[in-house]
């Protein structure tokens, strides 16, 4: 198959990861021509992982997160002439881990599917909170495929020509994943995703990525894993360790490259150099460990607790009659000078007013702030 794939990465340090290499190596395998994207002005460390695989190495602004990297090589630095002279198209970006089987497997398998583009997820209609917005069923952008006859309409031309440059997380999802699927399909061309074919029945606004991740790579050989699910806000974190024991046991993938990205989600800035794990500073310069909070970040710490062999002394929360978990209130707490408290929430403002709360129990540097682990904070 004559392909042409755009891999898009970004990230502060300027850095091609092994992981990224990794990625590119399948990738290469399986398309004609790889551009390789970076949203940075030059590549500082690791480009022997980029050299290897990648046909093309551009380099530009980091503007319009990875739409608009996409945007400018579509339509200005190949242009539809050269784009048009491949049989498929791979869009893909630098947020997931992979592959975890033969990516040949995959496209063997979609390549049998009646569609005119395809991804590895998607989801039902549902809704985005604050402000709502309803969406339709649609396919996610991690990585898409795009066929002959999706490629030669003016349709997709259009699209990307009159696409906006999002410049928030939620515009990009909305402008360019939302938005490339509602158009194509307006226009009659079938999208489906990899879970599709397994008739993989969602519930509203789920996630699969996130809240099926063991069962789609350990039961439908499902080749990648988003970076995000490493991440305890989300709250399939727990498959996210089965998945770790799982391709450690089969060997197959190199599980430090995920674990070092889910140690270093605990930084903040100021507790040990960048990137580090600072809880596990923060753990080990106490005796006693509290989790304030029984939410998804607080259930998942004690599921990193437990697969770190570390021990912790209990839960605290503020109100009994809003958790399902053994906790105890602040005033019942025995706190020391040797006690350190977690404050597992990831809201600023709510984490700042807990420990107010707490006053005079502790000292501040006796607190542990996951909104402050700069992997682990909302984007705002």
């Amino acid at each position: 198959m004559n392909r042409l794939c755009i891999y898009v990465t970004y990230n502060r340090q300027c850095k091609i990861c092994e992981y990224a290499g990794n990625v590119l190596k399948s990738l290469k395998e399986c398309c004609s021509r790889l551009c390789l994207v970076c949203n940075y002005d030059s590549i500082e460390e690791g480009k022997e992982y980029a050299d290897v695989y990648a046909d093309d190495i551009f380099c530009r602004e980091n503007k319009g997160y990875d739409s608009g990297a996409y945007k400018d090589v579509l339509c200005e630095i190949l242009g539809w002439d050269e784009v048009r002279k491949y049989d498929e198209l791979i869009l893909a970006n630098d947020s997931f881990f992979g592959f975890f089987y033969p990516l040949q497997n995959t496209f063997d398998l979609m390549d049998k599917q009646n569609c005119d583009f395809w991804g590895m997820t998607g989801q039902i209609p549902g809704e985005f909170s604050n402000p709502t917005y309803k969406f339709d069923a649609h396919v996610h952008s991690y990585f898409l495929v795009f066929k002959k006859k999706v490629l030669n309409s003016g349709i997709f031309r259009r699209f990307w020509e009159e696409l906006v440059y999002p410049e928030n997380f939620r515009e990009a999802i909305i402008n360019f994943e939302i938005g490339i699927n509602t158009c194509l399909k307006e226009h009659g061309f079938q999208g489906i995703s990899y879970i599709d074919i397994y008739d993989i029945r969602l519930k509203k606004n789920e996630n699969p990525y996130y809240s099926r991740i063991d069962e789609l790579i350990g039961d439908y050989r499902f080749p990648v894993m988003k970076k995000k699910c490493v991440l305890i806000r989300n709250a399939g974190f727990g498959g996210t360790l089965n998945v770790l024991d799982y391709l450690k046991k089969k060997n197959f993938y190199p599980t430090d490259w995920i674990l070092t990205y889910l140690e270093n989600q605990f930084y903040i800035s100021g507790i040990g150099e960048n990137p580090c794990n600072s809880l596990e500073i923060f753990y080990k310069k106490h005796s006693n460990v509290y989790i304030y909070g029984t939410g998804v970040c607080g259930k998942n710490l004690a599921l990193y607790f437990d697969y770190k062999g570390w021990n912790y002394k209990g839960f605290i929360v503020t109100d009994y009659t809003c958790t399902d978990m053994d906790a105890i209130g602040i005033d019942s707490a025995q706190i020391t000078d040797n006690t350190g408290i977690i404050i597992s929430v990831i809201n600023k403002k709510a984490a700042d007013e807990i420990a107010e709360h707490i006053g005079e129990r502790c000292k501040r540097s006796q607190l542990f702030f996951i909104s402050d682990c700069n992997t682990i904070k909302l984007p705002e």
